[in-house]
C-alpha cells in the first residue's frame, strides 16, 4: 500500500524522506525530484508532480500552502475538482506495481482526503516538530510571523488527524531521529512494511547531520512564545501518539 508523507512545512519531512528513500522507497523518477537549494541542501525527496497538483487542489479550492483554503466534509468530492481527480489517478497508476512506494509533500496535511477517496486504505505517516522550532525557520525562509505559523501548524495537523483515520497513520517527531535514529527509523519501517537490511538501515541513519534541524525548542519555550492552550494541546498529544518525550 502506498505511503503518503506528510507534516508540517518545516518538520524534518525532507530528512524522514529521504531516510526511506534509502531503506528502499521508491519516489519515482529522481528527474521530477525538485532541486536541493540552500533552506534544504540535501534535497526536498518531494515529486513535482504531486507538489503541483496539490498546488491546483488548495488554488481550486480559494487556497494555497500557506492560506489553507476553507473547506467543509466532503469537498474532494466537488465536481469542480474532476479534472485533478483524474490527475492524480493518472499520477498513482506511473507507480502502481512498483512497490514500496509513496511521495512526500507538506501539503499532503490540506488534501489528504482527496487522495484518500483514491486510495482509501493508504497509510498516512505524519512528521512533527515543536511548533515554535517550525515558526523560527519559517520566520527565516519566509518571514512569516510566529503567530501566522502557529496558525498554520495547527491548521496542517489538525486537519491531517482528521483526514488520517488512526489505524492508518503513525507520528513521528523529528527529534527522534537525533536521540536514537536506528530505533526510530526501524520503528517507522517496520509499521510501514519496509524490510531493509540491517546494514542498509545504518548506512541511512548516517545520512542524519544534526545541523539539519536548527532550533530545538523546549515545550517551555513554546509557552513562553504565547502558544495557544489548544496548540499546545494539540503538539502534546502528536508527541504522545509518536512515543516520544517532550523536552521541558
Amino acid at each position: 500500500m502506498p505511503l503518503c508523507i506528510a507534516g508540517m512545512h518545516r518538520s524534518g519531512t525532507s530528512m524522514i524522506t529521504s531516510l526511506l528513500h534509502a531503506c528502499g522507497l521508491n519516489l519515482g523518477p529522481k528527474k521530477d525530484f525538485l532541486p536541493p537549494d540552500p533552506n534544504n541542501p540535501k534535497g526536498f525527496w518531494e515529486s513535482r508532480s504531486f507538489l503541483r497538483l496539490n498546488d491546483a487542489i488548495l488554488k481550486q479550492l480559494g487556497g494555497s500552502w500557506d492560506h489553507p483554503p476553507h473547506t467543509e466534509a466532503g469537498w474532494e468530492n466537488e465536481p469542480s475538482l474532476g479534472r485533478l481527480r483524474k490527475q492524480a489517478g493518472k499520477l498513482i497508476c506511473r507507480l502502481e506495481g512498483r512497490e514500496p512506494w509513496g511521495w512526500k509533500d507538506p501539503r499532503n496535511c490540506l488534501t489528504l482526503p482527496l487522495w484518500r477517496k483514491l486510495l482509501p486504505e493508504i497509510q498516512v505517516l505524519i512528521c512533527v516538530r515543536n511548533p515554535l522550532a517550525v515558526a523560527k525557520s519559517l520566520w527565516l525562509r519566509n518571514g512569516i510571523p510566529h503567530p501566522d505559523s502557529f496558525d498554520l501548524w495547527l491548521t496542517y495537523n489538525r486537519r491531517v488527524l482528521a483526514a488520517a483515520p488512526i489505524e492508518s497513520r503513525l507520528v513521528t517527531h523529528c527529534e527522534a531521529y537525533l536521540r536514537d535514529p536506528h530505533a526510530e527509523l526501524c520503528r517507522v519501517l517496520q509499521w510501514a512494511g519496509l524490510a531493509a537490511p540491517e546494514d542498509q538501515v545504518n548506512q541511512a541513519c548516517q545520512r542524519i547531520a544534526p545541523s539539519l534541524l536548527h532550533h530545538r525548542m523546549t515545550l517551555d519555550d513554546l509557552a513562553d512564545a504565547g502558544a495557544s492552550a489548544e496548540l499546545m494541546r494539540c503538539y502534546r498529544d502528536l508527541c504522545a501518539e509518536a512515543a516520544q518525550p517532550i523536552l521541558s
